[in-house]
């Protein structure tokens, strides 16, 4: 029993360190958004774009393929 409560004891330690130091990759930094598509007015206008959370922006670089 004091095998489980150890080994238990070690992988939440190890969840909650990999989350902390997964968080700032994730947090607000510019990214791309993989597997989105970017409408406008129901017209795909392009796959995949690139954020820019703190300026408001979505770079648009991927064309649908018609």
């Amino acid at each position: 029993m004091n095998r489980f409560g150890f080994g238990l004891a070690a992988g939440l330690a190890l969840a909650c360190a990999g989350a902390a130091l997964a968080y700032p990759f994730n947090k607000d930094g510019d990214h791309y958004e993989t597997g989105w598509t970017v409408l406008v007015q129901g017209e795909q206008l392009c796959l995949d774009p690139y954020v820019r959370p703190s300026e408001r922006e979505i770079e648009c670089r991927s064309r649908p393929a018609r």
